[in-house]
Formats: C-alpha cells, sequence, structure tokens
C-alpha cells in the first residue's frame, strides 16, 4: 500500500506531467487565429502527419494500409492497426482525427505514470529511491542542452521513444507501448516461484493479450522484451549452477529453474501473443515490393557512442553507482534494472537497420540505477541533501524545457512546418470533398506531406520514407515546379490528378502552364488544377506563369 504522502507526490508528479505535454497544444491551436490551421504537433511534424494519414485511412472504413506518400496503388496490408483503428473510431463518433490522435496519446502517456510507478515499487528498495527515480524518469533528459552551446544537435532532443517525457509529447503509441512494455516485465510479488492459485494461468493469459497489443503498436517492442527477460532466465540460472559440478545435476537445475521462472513462463506467452504479428510484419514488408522500397529507405540508426553518452546524461553518470550499489546488496528485484540497461545499449548497435527502436524506454531503467546511486552519493545532513538534489535537477531537465520553448518560438513565429494557411487549408478541404478517394495530387514537398493527412489523397511526394524512391520523386516534383521541361522527370508525373498550387509552390519558381490544366479552385494566392496530362505527355507547352485569378464559385 502506498502512504498518503507516496500518493501526494506521484499524482502531483502526474498531474506536472500530463499538463506539461497537453498545454502547450492547447495554447498552439488557440493562436492560429483566423488565418492559419495549427497542424497539431509541437515535435517532429513529419511523422506526426504520417499518423494523421494513417488516421485518414482508418476514418474512410479501411483496414489494409496503403502507402499514403506514394503514387503507386496496392491491394494494402495489416500493418498500423492501432492508426487505422483510431480512425475507424474517429469516424463511428464523427470527431475530429486530431482530437483523437491526442487524446491517445494522453490516454497512453497516464498509462504510462501508473506502469513507472507500478515497476519502481516492485524494483527498487526504499522510498526515497522511487521518489527519485520517478522524478527523474518523468522530466529528466540528458545533457543535449550543453551540447546544443557547441552547435551540437543531440538524440535527448528527438529520439521520442527512449524518452518518457518526449514520448508522450511526441505521439501515442509510442507512451502506450513503453507503458505495456514496462508491465509485462515488471517482476510479480513472488517472482521466481510458481503460485498455485485457482488463478494461475490468469497472468499468463494477459500476458499473451498485452504481447499480441505491443506487437501490434511496436513490434520490435517485442523483441526488447524477450531479450529482457531471456538475460534475467539466464542470470538466475547462472547463479544456481555456479556451486554445482555434476552434469547431470547441471541438467535438472536448468529445467527446474525454466519450469520455476516466471520470467520463461511471461517469454513463453510473448512468443504466442507477439511474435506471429512480429513475423507476419517482417515477411509481410520483405514480399511485398512498396514495402520493400519503403523498408529499405526506413532505416534508424543509433547515434554514435559519444552522442549516446551526451543524450543519457548525469542519468547515466549516477546509474554507474547504482549498478555498483545493486550487484553488491544483491538486490533481486532490481537486476532487472541492469539487464535491461546493458542489454538496451548492446542492442543499439546490433546490425540491424532498426537498432534504434531499441532505445525504447532505455531511460527508465537508467533513472531507476541512477535514483540507487544519487541514494548511495547522497550526504547524510538534510541541507546538503536537498541541494545535491537541486543540482540533479538543473542538469536533466534543461533540454525539454528547451524542446517546449523551441515549440511556443515556432508557434509564435508561425512556422510553415507547424501551421497551413487559412487558403491552404480551404484548398484541402475542397480536394477532400471534391476528388475521387483515389486522386493522384502533385504538390510542393512540404504541401506533399499534409495532402494524405488532410484529404486521404496519395501524392507524388510527401514523406522521406514513406514515398517509394523518396530522392527521386522529390527531385522530379521540384522541377516541375521550377518549369523545368526535362521530359524524362515530368514523365514520372504523368498519372497526376490533380496539380495543388500556392505559396510553398510559389516559393520553386515560376510554373509553366499549357492547356493540359484546368482551374477548378482558386483562393486568393491558391490554385487548383485538374490535369488532361502533364507537360510531358503535351506538344506545347506555354512559357507564361500562372495568373493569381479569382475564387472561383
Amino acid at each position: 500500500m502506498l502512504r498518503k504522502a507516496d500518493t501526494l507526490f506521484m499524482i502531483s508528479m502526474g498531474l506536472l506531467f500530463v499538463v506539461l505535454i497537453t498545454a502547450p497544444y492547447l495554447w498552439a491551436n488557440q493562436s492560429a487565429g483566423s488565418d492559419y490551421e495549427f497542424g497539431g504537433f509541437l515535435l517532429n511534424p513529419i511523422d506526426g502527419n504520417s499518423y494523421l494519414a494513417k488516421m485518414y485511412q482508418g476514418w474512410q472504413g479501411n483496414w489494409r494500409f496503403q502507402l499514403p506518400y506514394t503514387s503507386q496503388v496496392s491491394e494494402g496490408v495489416y500493418l498500423f492497426l492501432y492508426y487505422l483503428a483510431l480512425g475507424q473510431f474517429t469516424r463511428l463518433v464523427d470527431g475530429s482525427l486530431q482530437i483523437t490522435f491526442h487524446t491517445a496519446r494522453i490516454f497512453g502517456s497516464v498509462l504510462l505514470l501508473f506502469s513507472i510507478c507500478f515497476f519502481y515499487r516492485r524494483v527498487l528498495p526504499k522510498r526515497r529511491i522511487t521518489w527519485l527515480a520517478f522524478a527523474l524518469a518523468l522530466f529528466g533528459s540528458g545533457f543535449g542542452w550543453a551540447a546544443s552551446f557547441f552547435g551540437l544537435f543531440t538524440s535527448d532532443f528527438w529520439v521520442a521513444e527512449g524518452y518518457p517525457f518526449l514520448s508522450a509529447y511526441a505521439n501515442p503509441h509510442f507512451p502506450l507501448g513503453m507503458a505495456i512494455l514496462i508491465w509485462i516485465i515488471t517482476p510479480g510479488r513472488d517472482e521466481g516461484i510458481r503460485r498455485l492459485q485457482k488463478s494461475k494461468y490468469r497472468s499468463d493469459i494477459l500476458v499473451i493479450l498485452a504481447s499480441l497489443i505491443l506487437g501490434i503498436i511496436l513490434p520490435f517492442g517485442i523483441i526488447l522484451a524477450v531479450v529482457v527477460l531471456g538475460g534475467l532466465v539466464v542470470w538466475d540460472i547462472w547463479e544456481r549452477l555456479d556451486p554445482v559440478k555434476g552434469k547431470s545435476w547441471r541438467s535438472e537445475i536448468i529445467v527446474d529453474s525454466l519450469r520455476r521462472s516466471d520470467y520463461f513462463r511471461k517469454i513463453i506467452g510473448i512468443l504466442i501473443g507477439g511474435m506471429p504479428i512480429l513475423i507476419y510484419e517482417i515477411w509481410i514488408t520483405q514480399s511485398d515490393p512498396l514495402l520493400a522500397n519503403w523498408n529499405a529507405q526506413n532505416l534508424t540508426i543509433s547515434p554514435p557512442v559519444w552522442d549516446l553518452f551526451i543524450s543519457l546524461g548525469i542519468t547515466l553518470i549516477l546509474a554507474a553507482p547504482g549498478v555498483w550499489v545493486a550487484w553488491k546488496k544483491k538486490n533481486t528485484a532490481a537486476r532487472i534494472l541492469i539487464v535491461w540497461s546493458c542489454l538496451g545499449l548492446l542492442m543499439l548497435y546490433a546490425p540491424l537497420g532498426l537498432q534504434r527502436r531499441f532505445m525504447l524506454g532505455l531511460y527508465v531503467p537508467l533513472a531507476g540505477l541512477a535514483g540507487i546511486g544519487l541514494d548511495f552519493l547522497l550526504p547524510m545532513k538534510k541541507g546538503l541533501a536537498f541541494a545535491a538534489i537541486c543540482l540533479v535537477v538543473i542538469l536533466v531537465i534543461p533540454t525539454n524545457l528547451m524542446i517546449l520553448m523551441g515549440g511556443i518560438q515556432a508557434v509564435q513565429n508561425k512556422d510553415a512546418r507547424l501551421f497551413l494557411s487559412a487558403e491552404e487549408k480551404e484548398g484541402l478541404d475542397w480536394i477532400a470533398a471534391n476528388t475521387p478517394q483515389n486522386a493522384l495530387i502533385l504538390a510542393s514537398p512540404e504541401m506533399g506531406l499534409y495532402v494524405p493527412a488532410y484529404t486521404g489523397r496519395r501524392v507524388i511526394y510527401g514523406h522521406p520514407f514513406e514515398t517509394v524512391n523518396a530522392e527521386q520523386m522529390e527531385a522530379n516534383v521540384a522541377h516541375y515546379f521550377e518549369g523545368s521541361t526535362d521530359k524524362e522527370a515530368l514523365a514520372e508525373l504523368s498519372d497526376v490528378d490533380y496539380v495543388f498550387y500556392g505559396l510553398r509552390e510559389r516559393q520553386l519558381g515560376n510554373l509553366l502552364i499549357g492547356p493540359e490544366l484546368t482551374e477548378v479552385f482558386s483562393v486568393q494566392d491558391l490554385q487548383i488544377f485538374q490535369t488532361g496530362s502533364l507537360p510531358a505527355n503535351s506538344t506545347e507547352q506555354s512559357t507564361m506563369p500562372i495568373s493569381l485569378g479569382k475564387p472561383i464559385k
């Protein structure tokens, strides 16, 4: 049972956490005014809009995902089911995709708060350590703020899956996936002893279901969970085998250890619930030609080692004495912090294209070890201890504060990466209401990011990973709006149905217009054209730039 002081501390920290990840978005939306439309994202809008595009497909009634940022059409596959489900839910309640997105983000973040609290209560030996670790995990980050003075942009500014605060600030699936992962690997009260109550299989069923959900939301979390739990199983067996010399006895001990190990039972549950999902996703991304191309571009390589050390900051430094204390005192429960931290750091540099994804939740075990280390190093005098804690706080929170302040500054400047103009939003609304669902839109690279998220229509280019042959397609789009007559490049655009031409497109150059384009919508400095065939298939081209025209009623 939590004491009253513990409960008040956890609730106050949790409320502050939720306010910090929510208030900036509410303020940004309110600040848009009548001239702008807030895009809904303050961190990584490129991926944020891709999530909205997936939700839009669900809103259209689809359960099969198609790449929205590429011109090719496929039958669709069962990927990104979480975002498709959010879109389906939005359609059922006749709601807003953005509101659903952020509601799901806050919901996942609250579950993450509970899972971290529950995890630390099980694995940390003292109340003060639990308090320190909980606060550090929720609000801490690395030394990126200091590195920024030297022109460095380190991982603690953008690798959201590694940090609870960044995960909760960025999207719904990172905090929810992290919460499920933490719950799965949290040790039970009687870890290592198989309980014999009638409900002994209830926890196994829950692990299977949780693993199934984790596989859908964050498939690489399945691998991380198996590796961490497998490390704990090996550690337990090694300890029991150490004093034993006979080979027959050794085999019996191994079998008995596996039979009695709740960690091993969890591994079996994870393999049953999550591994089929993981196998399907690996198979489909290798066998489907479009997804194979996307997967080849979708490399998430881990940062250099020096970057990682800076990005983990004082937490990594304090974790070192924490490991020594936990090892020396033979704290069996805290063993999971050591295993997760060490194996997680090693997996970051495994020879895999998605190696950075294994940073998922890494700050949580390191914060636990840092809490142990800080408790060990704190002086006995309360005044000095308070000063030491304040120093740690000063070192761990500036990066997250800089992220928050950066978002505020971008909102004040109406950064084009975060805001649409009122005319652009009106044009997107027209496309959504007046074009076929399979229409292919040609827009600038910047606007191409928004089109699938707000209309569900495909684009030639819009995303550096989800556009097939992204670099070539981006270059072709730029050439078209620059007025290029390169027929080979323009031939790639011959299937376009509509051309979106606004301020972002005009910044690329003066578009050449021929009789194959028919203006179907115009408002102020934005025009939308329906194509007959693009200049690559045209015998004549006008060298006159498009006139602004008047709104079409």
